[in-house]
C-alpha cells in the first residue's frame, strides 16, 4: 500500500548501531500502547470515553500537541469531531462537516488515499478543508476502516517540522483498527442490548409512549447525526399522531402530528397507507414529499426512511422513521435497525393493548359474582405465565444466538492460529539452528553483528522463544475450551431431550458468569466451592436446564454483590457452594447455596410468582425463577425448592429424575 510518506533521511551506520537498543524499546512502547487501548476497548467502555482515551494516548506516545478523532455520521455524508486533545472541545457542541464539499476528505473516506500526509506548507494544510490548529506545522490523517464504508479518521498535528516515519504510521493504523473493531462490535451488540432493555420495560408495564421515546433514544446512539421518530395510527385510522421524536426539531414534530395516511403524504403517511417501507433518499426531488417538501427542507430534513409496524393480523399500528440532514441512501445496518425497531414497536403496542384490555377485564370481573372469582384468577395467572414465557423465550433466544455467534466467530481465527503455531515453532527452531550453524562456522563475528546480538540478547531469545510458543499454544487451547463451553451452553441445536452430563452444564454456566464474580478492590471475589458426586448421564432438555442454573446462580451472585457493596456482609468470604448427588438411585439432586443475607418469609413466599422481583427497575424482570420452576416441574417432572432464613443465606434444591417416565410430545 502506498502511504504517500517521505523517506527517512540517511542514518550514519555507527549511529544506527548505537540506537538499536533504543529503537527496539521505542517500537515496543508503540505495541504496548496499542495493546493497552485494545484492552480498554474489550472492557466494554463507552465509545465516547474510548475516543477521548485514544487522543490522549496518541498525543503522549507521539509527543505531539494535537490529536483528533472524526466519526462518519449515519448519513455517510457528514463528519463529526468526537474527541480532541490540545484544543477546546465539547461533546454538547458537535462540529459537523459536509463530506461532499471537500475533495481531500472524500479521497480519504473513499479509501482512494487511506493516509494523507500533511507535512507540507501551511497553505496545503488549509486546503484539507478541515481547520487545522493555528500553530500546527505538520500533520497526518489516517482512515478508520469499516467493513464496507469507512467509519472515520484519526488526525495528528505537530507544532514543529516533522517527517512521520513508517513506524509512526504503522502505530496510527494499529490504533485506527482498534477503534474500527470497537465501533463495529458496539454496533453488533447494540441491537441485542436495545431489544433486551425495551422488552424489560414492556414486561414491567412502562408507559407505551415512554417506551417509544426510550427506543428512539437508544437507536439514535447507534446512528450519530440521525433522527429517530415514531407515529401511531389514531382511532379512526385516517391519521398518524405523535408517538416519539426525542431529538427532532420540536416545530417539525408538531407539524407532522396529525399527518394524513395516504399516497404522497411524505414517507410516513405513504408507508402507513401502503403497509410497506418507503425510502425518500432526497426529499427535495421525491414526489411523495411534493406537498410537504418546503416544510421539511425548512427544518433541514433532507432524507427520511419510514417503515410501518403491524399487529399479528397485519393491521398497521404506526410507523418508525429515520431522518437525516443530508440526502443519503440506507445501508444494511440502517435496514437492520428499521427491522428491529418495528418488531419491538409491534410487541410494545400489542402488549400495551393486551394489558389495557386485561385491566378493563379485571374491572369488569370485580363486579361479577364470587362463584367465578377463582376461575377468573386462574385465567389471569395463565395469561401472565404465557406472557412471561414469550418475553423470556425472546430474551433467551437472543442470548443463545448471540453466544453461538460469538463462539463461531472466535472459533475460526483461533483454529487458524492453533493450526499455524506448530509450523511457527518448527520455523523458529530451524532459524535458531541456522544461527547456531553460523556461530559454529564463523565464531569470530564483526562488530555490527555483535552489537545486534547484544541488543536483542540472543542467548535469552533462544531460551525464551520455546516458552513463548508453549504459552501461546496453551492460550489457544484455553480459548478453544471456552468456545466449546459457549457452544455447549447455548445448545441451540439440541431442542429435544438428550442424555447429558449435568456437571458440564453447571461448569459451562459458571464460565459464562465468571466475569460477574470478579469484584473491584477492596471487595473480595466471589468463591465457588464444588462438591460433585458420581452422577450418571441424565435425560433432560439440556438448554432449558442450563437456563435454570443460569437464573439461580445469577440471583446468588446478585445477592452477594448487593450485600458486599452495601456493607451488609460479615467477615465471611462470599461463597457459592454447589453440591450434586444421586437420591434413591433414581433422581439427581443439585444444591446451590450462598452465604448471603437470606430472604424474609414474605419474600420467600412469592419468589416463583411471575414478574415478582426485589431488584430495582431495569435490573430484573421477575421471570427467571418463574420460568425455572416451570422447566423443572413441568418439563422434567422434578422438584424445585428454596430454603432461606434472614441472615443465614439461601439454598436452592433442583431434583429431577435420571430418566423421565414419559417425554412430552
Amino acid at each position: 500500500m502506498n502511504l504517500n510518506l517521505k523517506s527517512k533521511p540517511a542514518i550514519n551506520p555507527s549511529r544506527e548501531q548505537e540506537n538499536v537498543s533504543e529503537q527496539y524499546t521505542f517500537n515496543f512502547s508503540y505495541q504496548a500502547a496499542v495493546n493497552a487501548l485494545g484492552q480498554k476497548a474489550l472492557s466494554g467502555t463507552e465509545l465516547s470515553n474510548l475516543f477521548q482515551d485514544t487522543v490522549t494516548l496518541v498525543s503522549q506516545i507521539l509527543q505531539i500537541k494535537y490529536t483528533r478523532v472524526w466519526q462518519v455520521l449515519s448519513d455517510s455524508n457528514s463528519l463529526r469531531k468526537v474527541a480532541s486533545v490540545g484544543e477546546n472541545f465539547s461533546e454538547s457542541d458537535p462540529q459537523d462537516i459536509d463530506i461532499k464539499t471537500h475533495q481531500q476528505v472524500n479521497q480519504l473516506l473513499e479509501n482512494t488515499q487511506p493516509i494523507i500526509n500533511l507535512n507540507t506548507s501551511n497553505h496545503q494544510l488549509n486546503e484539507f478543508a478541515i481547520p487545522s490548529p493555528p500553530d500546527s506545522v505538520t500533520g497526518l490523517s489516517v482512515l478508520i476502516p469499516g467493513e464496507s464504508k469507512p467509519l472515520g479518521f484519526l488526525e495528528v498535528y505537530a507544532t514543529e517540522a516533522r517527517d512521520f516515519t513508517a513506524d509512526d504510521v504503522h502505530f496510527l493504523q494499529s490504533i485506527t483498527h482498534v477503534l474500527a473493531t470497537a465501533i463495529q462490535r458496539k454496533r453488533s451488540e447494540a441491537l441485542v442490548q436495545t431489544q433486551s432493555q425495551v422488552l424489560e420495560q414492556v414486561a414491567f408495564g412502562v408507559n407505551l409512549y415512554e417506551i417509544f421515546n426510550n427506543l428512539c433514544i437508544l437507536l439514535e446512539q447507534e446512528l450519530p447525526g440521525a433522527y429517530c421518530s415514531i407515529l401511531v395510527v389514531d382511532e379512526d385510522k385516517k391519521r398518524l399522531r405523535g408517538g416519539a421524536a426525542p431529538t427532532l426539531p420540536a416545530e417539525f414534530a408538531q407539524g407532522v402530528d396529525g399527518l394524513m395516511i395516504g399516497e404522497f403524504c411524505g414517507s410516513c403517511g405513504t408507508a402507513a397507507y401502503r403497509g410497506d417501507a418507503v425510502f425518500a433518499n432526497d426529499i427535495a426531488n421525491d414526489p411523495l414529499w411534493k406537498d410537504f417538501r418546503d416544510f421539511a427542507l425548512s427544518y433541514n430534513i433532507k432524507a427520511c426512511w419510514s417503515s410501518p409496524f403491524t399487529s399479528q393480523t397485519g393491521e398497521v399500528l404506526g410507523t418508525f422513521a429515520i431522518s437525516h440532514k443530508f440526502p443519503c441512501h440506507p445501508t444494511p445496518h440502517h435496514l437492520e435497525i428499521l427491522k428491529t425497531a418495528t418488531h419491538i414497536a409491534s410487541i410494545a403496542t400489542e402488549t400495551y393493548r393486551a394489558a389495557t384490555a386485561l385491566q378493563r377485564a379485571n374491572s369488569e370481573l370485580e363486579a361479577k359474582v364470587a362463584e367465578r372469582t377463582s376461575e377468573l384468577r386462574k385465567t389471569l395467572v395463565e395469561l401472565q405465565n404465557t406472557q412471561a414465557q414469550l418475553v423470556h423465550s425472546e430474551k433467551m433466544s437472543s442470548l443463545g444466538q448471540m453466544v453461538a455467534g460469538v463462539a463461531h466467530e472466535i472459533n475460526n481465527p483461533i483454529s487458524f492460529i492453533a493450526g499455524n503455531l506448530e509450523y511457527a515453532n518448527q520455523y523458529i527452531d530451524d532459524l535458531l539452528d541456522l544461527v547456531a550453524v553460523y556461530q559454529e562456522q564463523y565464531p569470530q563475528v564483526n562488530p555490527t553483528v555483535a552489537a545486534k546480538m547484544k541488543a536483542i540478547d540472543l542467548d535469552y531469545l533462544r531460551e525464551d522463544l520455546p516458552h513463548l510458543i508453549a504459552s501461546m499454544k496453551s492460550g489457544s487451547e484455553r480459548i478453544t475450551e471456552i468456545v466449546l463451553g459457549l457452544r455447549n451452553f447455548s445448545r441451540l441445536d439440541e431442542a429435544n431431550m438428550k442424555s447429558v452430563n449435568i456437571h458440564e452444564g453447571i461448569d459451562n454456566t459458571l464460565m459464562i458468569l465468571n466475569h460477574q464474580m470478579k469484584l473491584p478492590n477492596p471487595l473480595p471475589d466471589i468463591q465457588i466451592v464444588k462438591e460433585y458426586g458420581q452422577l450418571p448421564k441424565v435425560s433432560c432438555y439440556a438448554n432449558q436446564l442450563n437456563q435454570v442454573f443460569m437464573n439461580i446462580l445469577n440471583n446468588a451472585i446478585y445477592a452477594l454483590k448487593e450485600n458486599l457493596e452495601a456493607g451488609k456482609s460479615t467477615n465471611k468470604m462470599p461463597t457459592i457452594h454447589i453440591k450434586t448427588s444421586v437420591v434413591d438411585g433414581k433422581k439427581v439432586l443439585v444444591s446451590i447455596k450462598d452465604n448471603g443475607i437470606g430472604m424474609k418469609p414474605d419474600v420467600l413466599e412469592h419468589i416463583f410468582d411471575p414478574f415478582f422481583t426485589t431488584k430495582p427497575v431495569g435490573q430484573g424482570t421477575g421471570l427467571g425463577l418463574s420460568i425455572s420452576y416451570q422447566i423443572v416441574i413441568e418439563k422434567h417432572q422434578g422438584k424445585l425448592s428454596c430454603i432461606s432464613e434472614l441472615g443465614e443465606g439461601t439454598e436452592f434444591h433442583i431434583e429431577i429424575p435420571i430418566q423421565i417416565s414419559h417425554q412430552e410430545q
